[in-house]
């Protein structure tokens, strides 16, 4: 019997060459050496650097403290001059104390550009002086705000007039005066702007709420920004500069090594910081060369070595070449796990390889072919037996997978090969090779169980999947969901292509690229279509797949149809009005913007007065019949001329386009919305009032040119004109209105507001027998704002009420002075608004404004316009009986210029007619004019009233006047307007 096969022998390694190990060691040793030194020089330059940064930023937070310091010692030490002086001429001269402090101060601020003004102010903050108080003085002015040692007070920032951010400074005078300062940021700014502290180091100065004051990295445009306020807790308020070490800053989030506190006198927190990343520049150039000299030495240790080992390769090259075949014929029989066997000329001993012995991990060359039977599986035993027969025959070549049950392994799956050997023998000879294939079989048995789970999750997707081709786009495999989606049938769905259901691959042969292996696909929204023709809204979830050799997708698609028309209709909703369905402005604006460009075009704002009214009236369907109508005569044109949209609840924007001639279009929108408007049962008249701008004349944005377009419609409004195109002065007159009602405001708080008084005199004796108060507005600069001007802005805003009681008030003041001088006799007449007669109390108000002045009865008298009494004659006709019962005249002022009903003028309360001065101009040379004063003067005196004439300003008039019978004159030929007390005067020096 032939010995087992055995495992070729393993010649012994080659002895390492003692020199190559010590020259290892010694470089390793020298390595290490090297790297702790460079190491230590690194770390000790690093915290060189930190210190000497750490220093520089406390001298850089001290001296800015100091610099800080010094500049509001000197405000300080001057404000207290200040206080001095004004507490001695308060308490020497205080009428002239507020006018003679004023010039003082106000050379102090020329001299001193860093200051913004200097007021001096009572407790609460208001003015004493001339220029600004401050109303939240006592807010401030607390023991927090005020540093030990020290009698200045430092409140918050706030903008000037200018734009310019203020630091505000107080000082108690006493006597509950204050004397307060406004010094200008950018002094402050001043100080920091110039240190040297790199690009991206900082020094700043904080106040105690964390404003920040002052701050070197802000550029020099940001003067004007509001100052930043830095996180509550992002800083403690220390007695004296401290280190602060490596901070990362709140602001900007940069890494600083920095020095912060809060040194006395004043609370304001200084802190400096340097860019760690600057300041540690140069040190990573330090590392730098010393990781490159680290490199050089590993670099130059490798080559050595590499020489070395070069000679040792050379010299175990000769054995490695003799253990070479041996040694490969084992490695690949153990890497391809094959073990070798042959059976003996007696066709019963089996003789195994180590390697065989290895894979089963038993002693199997000891077995014969009947004993290695018995180890076969039951199932396979009678199959294995009768191919080894046949083998052994020569019949046919042995080739089977079969089970093997071993004691040590259990069952395994192995695959036998061979054939009998012929190689001259007599004997016949049989050899062949066994590989454990178990692995194999079990991943072949797992694949085929994921197979079978695919496919039942393939299958019963609730969502259609299928599998397509990622090459040429044809569908490999369709689930039933699929099916019931789409339409088709299986069969259909492998005929297809994916551009089938996908119109958008229409125009391409292939579907879109495929990612890279193992990537995921983000859902993407498609549009298909089902058999029917019927499109649907689709998610697509796709990942690739490699099936028999084929690149494919797998493909899962979810119905977003109703979810992608909610989305529409939201969309839709955003940018149309809902009652209209027309675009709304900000829309029709982005489509301009985006559609048009630089395109011309026009805006014509189209303003609907009544439209609203109509609903609130008539009731919702009568308003909306109104509205449809309005908007299906509106759509028509913006068919043939542009664009629409609505503006609720009354406003159309009209965009026309460019290739069409403006005024004809104008005239034919004008023609449409002049006719009356249908509703449910009749027809309505609205007042229509267009303005015009256009693109890119009156602005480079659709947005600007809707705005001055409807600033036009504004315009229109106030002018009483259709249409109106938008101008230069259009946008100016409506700034400065705006801007006089936000001062109208104060101008009421600040008693602003002065009475003059005009006297009105007997025709013929031409004494005084009465005195007209007229309101007078002080501009800052000293001049007078007309009344035209601010009297129907202040009716507008409804501040005619507030200012209609205090001029009550102040006349009531005024004849209590008359009183007290010796007319008591001589009443005021004081001119009310339409709506303070109609919305307040006015008898009331009189009544209350004679009682706290002590006026005798009779001692105010009203005038009021023909206008303010038709507007609602019964509730007037009311009020002036109010007014009689506690004994005011009431006068008809401008009596002629309005549209008077004579029936309702026989039965008011009147005691005077005032003629107006447009009819008593040049009325001894015009007969016209001379024919009206004297219907006018016959009409009042036959229903009992006084009549007065007004704007008498020369003698002809007044003669005339006196022939014709008229009672009492007014004008300036008899007295100019002016303060009561040179009214006071005049009435001393008056003859008789």
């Amino acid at each position: 019997m032939p010995p087992p096969l055995v495992a070729p022998s393993v010649l012994p390694a080659p002895p390492e060459l003692p020199h190559l190990r010590r020259v290892t060691l010694a470089g390793i040793v020298l390595g290490v050496l090297l790297g702790v030194g460079l190491a230590l020089v690194l770390v000790h330059d690093w915290h060189a650097r930190s210190e000497a940064a750490q220093r520089q930023a406390m001298a850089l937070a001290t001296g800015t403290q100091r610099l800080m310091a010094v500049e509001l010692r000197n405000l300080e030490r001057a404000m207290q001059g200040i206080a001095g002086d004004a507490h001695e001429l308060f308490g020497r001269v205080p009428d002239q104390a507020p006018d003679l402090l004023s010039e003082s101060m106000r050379g102090v601020v020329s001299r001193h550009a860093e200051i913004e003004s200097i007021v001096v102010v009572d407790d609460a903050g208001e003015a004493l002086t001339d220029g600004r108080g401050d109303p939240t003085l006592a807010q401030w002015t607390v023991p927090a705000r005020r540093g030990e040692g020290s009698v200045l007070y430092i409140g918050a920032p706030e903008r000037g007039p200018d734009g310019e951010w203020l630091l505000r400074l107080a000082v108690d005078m006493g006597d509950d005066r204050w004397v307060l300062t406004r010094l200008r940021r950018s002094e402050l700014q001043r100080l920091v702007a110039d240190l040297d502290v790199g690009r991206r180091g900082v020094v700043s100065m904080t106040d105690v709420e964390g404003i920040v004051l002052a701050r070197s990295s802000e550029p020099p445009h940001a003067t004007g920004q509001a100052p930043v306020r830095m996180p509550p807790g992002s800083f403690r308020h220390e007695t004296r500069i401290v280190p602060v070490g490596d901070h990362v800053s709140v602001l900007d989030g940069t890494r600083r090594i920095a020095a912060a506190g809060t040194s006395p006198p004043y609370p304001i927190r200084v802190y400096a910081g340097l860019d760690k990343r600057e300041v540690l520049a140069p040190w990573w150039t330090l590392f730098a060369l010393s990781l490159g000299v680290y490199v050089c030495y590993l670099a130059g240790y490798a080559y050595l070595l590499r020489s070395l080992r070069r000679a040792e390769r050379r010299q175990s090259r000769l054995q490695a070449d003799l253990r070479a075949g041996d040694e490969e014929l084992r490695l690949a029989h153990q890497a391809g796990g094959i073990g070798t066997w042959s059976v003996a000329p007696d066709g019963e001993q089996l003789l195994w390889s180590p390697q065989a012995a290895e894979i089963f991990e038993s002693d199997l060359p000891g077995l014969t072919v009947s004993e290695l039977l018995r180890h076969v599986h039951a199932h396979d035993r009678r199959r294995l037996a009768r191919a080894f027969a046949r083998a052994w025959r020569g019949e046919e070549t042995l080739d089977m997978t079969f089970r093997l049950v071993l004691p040590e392994l259990g069952e395994r799956w192995v695959s036998v090969r061979g054939a009998l050997v012929p190689d001259g023998h007599p004997s016949r000879r049989m050899t062949g090779t066994v590989v454990d294939i178990s692995e194999r079989v079990e991943i072949q048995s797992l694949a085929l169980d994921a197979q079978r789970q695919f496919r039942l999750i393939f299958e019963l997707s609730p969502l259609p999947c299928w599998l397509f081709d990622a090459q040429t786009g044809m569908f490999l495999e369709v689930n039933p969901a699929a099916v019931r989606e789409y339409g088709y049938s299986r069969e259909e769905f492998l005929r297809m292509h994916l551009a089938d259901i996908e119109p958008a691959l229409q125009d391409r042969l292939h579907a879109p690229a495929l990612p890279p292996a193992g990537e995921s696909v983000v859902p993407l929204l498609h549009v298909h279509r089902r058999r029917n023709g019927s499109l649907i809204d689709v998610r697509v979830h796709t990942s690739q797949l490699e099936i028999a050799g084929i690149r494919a997708r797998l493909a899962l698609a979810e119905n977003v149809s109703d979810h992608m028309a909610y989305q529409r209709e939201l969309a839709y909703r955003a940018s149309h009005d809902a009652a209209t369905g027309l675009l709304t402005v900000r829309a029709l604006g982005e489509w301009l913007d985006r559609e048009l460009g630089e395109s011309r075009y026009h805006v014509a704002h189209v303003e609907l007065r009544g439209l609203q009214l109509i609903g609130d009236t008539l009731g919702r369907e009568t308003g909306e019949a109104v509205l449809r109508n309005l908007k299906q005569r509106l759509k028509s044109l913006a068919d043939r001329y542009g664009w629409l949209a609505f503006q609720p609840a009354e406003d159309f924007v009209f965009a026309i386009s460019g290739q069409h001639a403006l005024d004809t279009v104008i005239e034919v929108l004008v023609a449409s919305l002049s006719e009356p408007v249908q509703g449910r049962d009749s027809f309505h008249q609205l007042d229509l009032r267009i303005g015009v701008a256009s693109h890119p004349d009156n602005g480079a944005h659709a947005e600007e040119v809707i705005a001055k377009a409807a600033q036009a419609a504004h315009a229109a409004r106030e002018e009483s004109e259709p249409v109106v195109r938008f101008h230069a002065g259009i946008e100016m007159r409506l700034s400065e209105r705006l801007r006089l009602a936000g001062r109208l405001h104060q101008a009421i708080d600040r008693r602003e507001f002065e009475l003059h008084f005009q006297p009105i005199s007997n025709c013929i004796t031409r004494a005084p027998v009465a005195l007209e108060a007229l309101l007078r507005w002080r501009a800052a600069d000293g001049g007078w704002i007309l009344p035209g001007e601010f009297i129907q802005l202040c009716e507008d805003t409804g501040l005619i009420l507030p200012l209609g009681r205090w001029a009550l008030r102040e006349a009531a003041r005024a004849q209590r002075r008359l009183a007290d001088h010796g007319w008591r006799d001589l009443p005021i007449a004081v001119n009310v608004s339409a709506l303070q007669f109609h919305h307040s109390d006015l008898a009331a108000d009189v009544a209350a404004a004679c009682e706290e002045h002590g006026v005798a009865r009779g001692g105010l008298h009203v005038e009021l316009t023909e206008s303010s009494l038709m507007r609602q004659p019964l509730r007037a006709l009311k009020a002036m009986h109010g007014l009689h019962a506690q004994g005011v005249c009431i006068s008809l002022d401008d009596f002629g210029t309005g549209f008077s009903s004579m029936s309702y003028l026989q039965h008011m309360p009147l005691d005077s007619l005032k003629i107006d001065r447009s009819f008593v101009t040049d009325v001894e040379r015009e007969e016209r004019n001379a024919s009206i004063c004297r219907a006018l003067i016959t009409l009042g005196h036959n229903l009992g009233l006084k009549v007065i004439a007004e704007g008498v300003e020369d003698e002809a008039q007044l003669q005339w006047l006196a022939a014709n019978g008229c009672d009492q004159v007014q004008g300036w030929l008899l007295g100019r307007p002016a303060p009561l007390e040179q009214v006071i005067e005049r009435l001393r020096h008056a003859p008789g």
